[in-house]
């Protein structure tokens, strides 16, 4: 899960349970509200009805005109209930419904019933003596609208709560776009180094990133170094081996030596394979595969003067079919790229009667390199695997040593790719070669 994808996750989660606490909150402190609120009006009632008892020559009665026009208003939601002695004064407003009260409530006893219509009823009791007699005075008001309106604005709430978290997303998902776009930066960087455009990683980032860049780009500078070391180190070994080894290859040539076969045999096998070791280590380590430190390969420079120069070099004309990009540019080292083309060009022209197929392809994660030629081929599947090997020679009659193939599977495996070896569609040879894009260098 990306970075943008969590946070986005937790921010809608925090949202969510604000949202909620909020709602939940104001549900309390409604619910406290009109509770306060009816309970003063119950309150109110109660009083109103309290100066409303009269005292006559009958006895106590109920001053009609001291009372809410709502008490005389059937299921009105406000209702009342006198008791005392023996006797008991309703509201009209109750009709033919009686209130379910506790048979001996206390005094200011406050309680929530249900009321007629699904009312919903809070009930308060409170006992007076009047004229020489107790009264208990019942009040009850239904507050079920002040309920329904709450629950209205609780779904208004929710609504308008829902539409800001999504606006709130929304501006989140920018600025999280905005605020991870150095590292979109970074990453296209990091894909120029790799392709040999550029060399450091740019140090205009926001201050939590630059310490990563500024360790990113000493790591490239010391691998960088340390390969120009290692290249310099080992070119000049080359150069110094190169002397000693010429000496040797001559010395075991005189006739002296060659008319010896039980020694010239044993020398000249082992002076070859320290030669074969010896270009073997040097390919390996001038190999910038993964290291970033290098100059691409320019398909339309550099293929057609490695084609001339094969031409010129073994003397023949051939119908080269080439297909690629005019423009194409493979991200991996120049040097690199003309030993795999040069020696595989250069089986193809050794062994092709008249035409060559050089086709490069790119794929969502792959490059795909195909050399094909129209000569006898390696029909034998113990024959392909064998030309991999080093100084294993098909024919003897055709000059080479028999390492081309073997060093350009070395350099293939090197940058993580794999090198096969089939029937062409020209009918000879084809060496076909899958160097992957995010390089995976594996040394030796």
């Amino acid at each position: 899960m990306s970075i943008k994808q969590q946070l986005g996750i937790a921010i809608l989660l925090v949202l969510a349970l604000l949202g909620t606490g909020i709602g939940a909150g104001a549900y309390v402190l409604f619910d406290r509200f009109q509770t306060r609120l009816t309970e003063q009006a119950v309150q109110l009632g109660i009083e109103r009805l309290l100066t409303a008892i009269r005292n006559g020559a009958s006895g106590p009665y109920l001053d009609q005109t001291r009372l809410d026009p709502a008490w005389n208003r059937p299921l009105s939601g406000q209702y009342f209930l006198i008791r005392f002695a023996d006797q008991q004064w309703r509201s009209r407003s109750l009709w033919d419904t009686d209130l379910l009260l506790p048979a001996d409530p206390a005094n200011r006893a406050v309680g929530k019933i249900d009321g007629p219509g699904s009312q919903q009823l809070l009930v308060m009791t409170q006992g007076f003596d009047r004229f020489g007699q107790h009264f208990d005075i019942t009040v009850a008001n239904d507050y079920s609208p002040l309920v329904r309106e709450f629950h209205r604005v609780l779904q208004h709430f929710i609504v308008l709560w829902v539409i800001a978290l999504l606006i709130a997303l929304l501006l989140l998902n920018s600025w999280m776009r905005r605020a991870l776009r150095p590292l979109d930066k970074t990453r296209h960087q990091l894909a120029a180094i790799q392709a040999g455009e550029e060399q450091l990683l740019d140090e205009q980032v926001p201050e939590e990133l630059l310490p990563l860049i500024r360790q990113i780009n000493q790591l490239l500078t010391q691998t960088r170094q340390s390969l120009l070391r290692s290249r310099n180190a080992l070119g000049n070994l080359g150069h110094a081996l190169k002397t000693p080894l010429a000496v040797l290859s001559s010395l075991i040539e005189r006739d002296v030596i060659r008319s010896r076969p039980e020694l010239h045999q044993p020398l000249r096998s082992q002076l070859d394979q320290i030669n074969e070791r010896v270009q073997r280590e040097l390919n390996l380590a001038q190999n910038a595969a993964g290291t970033g430190a290098f100059e691409p390969f320019i398909a339309a420079r550099e293929l057609p003067a490695l084609i001339d120069a094969l031409e010129k070099a073994h003397r023949r004309h051939l119908a080269v079919d080439h297909h690629y990009h005019g423009d194409l540019i493979l991200p991996f080292d120049r040097a690199d790229l003309l030993e795999v083309f040069g020696n595989l060009l250069d089986n193809a022209w050794k062994w092709a009667a008249s035409k060559v197929a050089l086709v490069i392809v790119e794929t969502p994660t792959h490059w795909q390199l195909s050399v094909e030629d129209d000569g006898p081929g390696i029909a034998n599947l113990a024959d392909r695997e064998q030309a991999l090997q080093r100084g294993y020679r098909l024919d003897e009659s055709v000059a080479g040593q028999g390492l081309g193939l073997a060093i350009v599977a070395d350099t293939v495996t090197a940058y993580g790719g794999e090198m096969h070896l089939e029937q062409a569609d020209l009918g000879g040879l084809a060496v076909r070669v899958e160097l992957p894009k995010a390089l995976l260098p594996t040394g030796d």
